[in-house]
């Protein structure tokens, strides 16, 4: 008997050739990157139809959910979560935000010959490379294109805020970088909307304490503290992870591993059994430190007016976080980011400037 699990019934494993959607060839199925995480339930292509158009295709592996003791479970969950990504992507496409990966095709269709036979499938833009790769060909990343960066992400959050939307999974591999536009700039758009939150529509994703990456996940989640405010939960922890990618970028180690860096062990999220609240001052001390040890590129005008954006943006106490001017306000989200987001403009500038004056 044929094994459900089996690769050479999974269609999803064999699309190459094949053409799907609006005239879309499939290319061969691309490997994961080295440092990728997550993703474990979907497999990747490219595509490119005959006017040139070139694009990125992400089909749901439902195999995965054979794997599980509890398949009927898993499989409504992945079909749950596709849903909810397509749904967001479509919208994102419709609001036409600038600084968001749109979705240029979806759809479902059944293979003949297989077991495992509808395809569900996404078709996005397709991108030039995700950070990481942009950090990895470079031995160091000019600081006026970091920030470009840095803002074109912030810009791309605060789109989704607007519309309600929280990632919550930010990271480097979710943040793609897209050929020159008429600035003669690369820009970079927010990917991957498939652990996203929208206020009012349900997510299986919803219940979870840690939605995204570990690695770049806020002190809170790490902690396994729920916030009751769904602001702070969502908005304030996508805040968090704006600033850690940030940090990244600039230091080539996530904000994670600095506070990791000036926390006694007994203190560390892996261990710590009291609650949040008791720990908050423990870790506002390696914040703190965190802030005063950083190696950063700029000027020192510069250097402290980016410390304190990375202030605003990881604060370990989330009820704390974000930008004094949106905190104040009694209109809107205390974690807006239109401040940070000019902020980084003006920081951007300036930084070109001192660029252009050194040569």
């Amino acid at each position: 008997m044929t094994s459900m699990s089996d690769d050479s019934q999974n269609a999803a494993l064999h699309l190459e050739g094949r053409t799907v959607g609006e005239g879309w060839v499939v290319g061969p199925r691309n490997k994961p990157h080295q440092d990728a995480t997550g993703g474990y339930f979907s497999i990747t292509y490219p595509v490119a139809r005959r006017d040139g158009a070139q694009g990125f295709l992400k089909v749901l592996n439902l195999a995965k959910a054979f794997d599980s003791d509890y398949f009927i479970d898993e499989l409504n969950w992945l079909t749950a979560e596709y849903v909810a990504e397509r749904d967001l992507c479509i919208l994102c496409g419709e609001q036409r935000l600038s600084r968001v990966v749109t979705a240029i095709d979806h759809g479902q269709f059944q293979l003949s010959g297989f077991l495992m036979a509808p395809i569900s499938y996404i078709i996005f833009e397709l991108a030039t490379h995700d950070v990481r790769v942009a950090m990895s060909t470079s031995q160091r990343l000019d600081a006026t294109l970091q920030l470009h960066y840095l803002h074109n992400l912030a810009t791309g959050v605060a789109q989704l805020h607007a519309r309600r939307i929280a990632h919550q999974d930010l990271k480097p591999s979710n943040f793609l970088v897209f050929p020159a536009d008429a600035t003669g700039k690369e820009v970079g758009k927010i990917g991957d909307l498939g652990r996203a939150f929208r206020s009012g529509s349900a997510s299986p994703h919803d219940t979870m304490e840690i939605p995204g990456d570990h690695i770049y996940a806020p002190p809170e989640q790490l902690y396994r503290h729920t916030y009751a405010d769904e602001a702070t939960r969502r908005y304030a922890a996508d805040l968090y992870q704006v600033g850690s990618i940030a940090t990244f970028l600039i230091t080539g180690t996530t904000m994670n591993a600095h506070l990791a860096a000036h926390i006694p062990e007994p203190l560390h999220w892996n261990v710590y059994g009291d609650t949040y609240q008791e720990a908050i001052p423990y870790l506002d001390h390696a914040f703190g430190a965190t802030l005063e040890s950083l190696s950063l590129p700029f000027s020192d005008q510069l250097n402290q007016r980016f410390r304190q954006v990375l202030r605003y943006l990881c604060e370990p106490d989330a009820e704390r976080r974000g930008h004094p001017a949106a905190r104040r306000s009694r209109h809107g989200s205390p974690y807006r980011l239109e401040r940070i987001v000019s902020e980084l403009d003006l920081i951007a500038r300036r930084a070109a400037l001192e660029v252009r004056d050194a040569s």
